[in-house]
């Protein structure tokens, strides 16, 4: 059994994001890293995460650079795609009906703390990969 390795195009990469829904958000406030598993959906080019007062929010406040990563895991075929980028707390009445509109639902919905903070991450480089059992 062989293992082919295929790097992804950045269209393909974000075709596959699109097809996701749970991801990990990568911060550094501090000097110290994080990283939070989130929902999020895509559009136009941007990933789109909604969240609530706390530390993830804080520390994008104070350090905008951040990574973000998708896989997707099966018996014969895997993917990985990470980007790079900046991430902004949405505020103006636009950037919020577009990161709406992108339908994202959260699974903590009717949970005690309301998700309602839009983050909206915009790529500067974009990278993934596909790994594929051959037999």
């Amino acid at each position: 059994m062989s293992l082919t390795v295929t790097t992804l195009t950045d269209a393909e990469c974000w075709e596959f994001l699109g097809l996701q829904s749970i991801g990990r958000l990568a911060t550094a406030a501090a000097g110290e890293p994080e990283i939070f598993p989130v929902n999020f959906a895509t559009s136009a080019g941007a990933v789109y995460v909604r969240t609530a007062p706390g530390s993830k929010l804080a520390e994008v406040a104070v350090n905008g650079r951040v990574a973000f990563e998708a896989d997707q895991l099966g018996p014969e075929i895997a993917y990985s795609v990470v980007l790079k980028g900046t991430a902004e707390i949405l505020e103006s009445d636009h950037d919020i009906a577009a990161a709406e509109a992108t339908g994202l639902m959260t699974y903590q919905e009717n949970g005690d703390t309301p998700k309602n903070v839009w983050l909206r991450v915009t790529a500067t480089e974009v990278s993934g990969r596909r790994f594929t059992r051959d037999a």
